[in-house]
């Protein structure tokens, strides 16, 4: 899942960015997330550091601390290669540095404008539609969720099981789980060989198997979460 950003010291601005983007993600039914929405570059570059996720960065160019936009911006870049990258500010005549820095922006965008909301917006439509396509071709899935359409890439995917809600099946993914409607049979056509039926319940990536319990007829994830193993399948997962 991409994930945004938002680093800016003025409150008023910090909000209108989020709702922008919250509305968006709304409206285009996107699967998007607002993971750090902050005044403190400290803050932003600490999650940054400790996730390896791509995200799309709103950042303010004049921060009012010891660290501006563009050089905040410039960490993220090393961190973060193929983030998507637009500085906002009321100081344009700033953007040269941006080239000085070399933090490959997307966009700057000044907030005095008129168009500020649709350019946010087209900046957040452009970035996600990039990331998708790009994307798609390196393993992903596409899956209808309520009213969102979700992108799951297939190295993320830990086990596929059966809801107990009737006709749907659960993606468990390490940091979060994905429920629509569907079946395992189906799913089993999209997923790689790296995927196994390992049980009428389920279906697990070989990847991310840490443990395989035999006497109890378990299969323990490298996040600790456990899925079954049948006696029918079990010959074949151990080979």
């Amino acid at each position: 899942m991409l994930e945004i950003f938002i680093c800016d010291d003025n409150k008023s601005y910090r909000d209108k960015i989020k709702q922008i983007i919250e509305n968006t993600i709304l409206r285009e039914s996107l699967d998007l997330h607002i993971s750090i929405c902050t005044d403190s570059p400290i803050e932003l570059l600490k999650y940054v550091e400790d996730h390896t996720a791509t995200g799309i960065y709103f950042l303010d160019v004049d921060l009012k601390s010891n660290m501006n936009g563009i050089k905040l911006g410039e960490k993220i870049r090393d961190l973060d290669p193929f983030g998507f990258i637009i500085f906002t500010t009321i100081h344009m005549e700033m953007s040269y540095l941006v080239f000085k820095y070399k933090v490959e922006a997307m966009d700057y965008v000044a907030k005095d404008e008129d168009d500020f909301k649709a350019r946010v917006t087209s900046c957040l439509m452009k970035a996600y539609n990039i990331y998708t396509r790009e994307n798609l071709s390196e393993g992903y899935i596409k899956v209808n969720e309520d009213s969102r359409i979700i992108n799951i890439k297939l190295s993320d995917i830990l086990f596929i099981e059966t809801s107990s809600t009737p006709h749907k099946i659960r993606v468990h993914e390490e940091n979060r789980q994905i429920e629509f409607y569907g079946n395992l049979k189906d799913m089993e056509q999209k997923l790689t060989s790296n995927f196994y039926r390992c049980h009428k319940s389920y279906i697990v990536n070989k990847n991310k198997i840490d443990e395989i319990d035999l006497k109890n007829n378990k299969i323990i994830m490298v996040n600790g979460e456990e899925c079954f193993v049948s006696f029918r399948y079990k010959r074949g997962l151990i080979k």
